[in-house]
């Protein structure tokens, strides 16, 4: 498999991408955590 320029910057955008989402993921869980947390006690 050749690997090209073009290739590389699509996987970029794409770890890019995946990174951006679970850093908002990650960044939202500490609100939704204090959101549910007075329902499991």
């Amino acid at each position: 498999m050749k690997y090209n320029w073009k290739d590389l910057l699509v996987d970029a955008a794409i770890v890019a991408v995946v990174l951006g989402v679970l850093a908002l993921i990650v960044g939202s869980l500490p609100a939704t955590f204090s959101k549910f947390l007075p329902f499991l006690k």
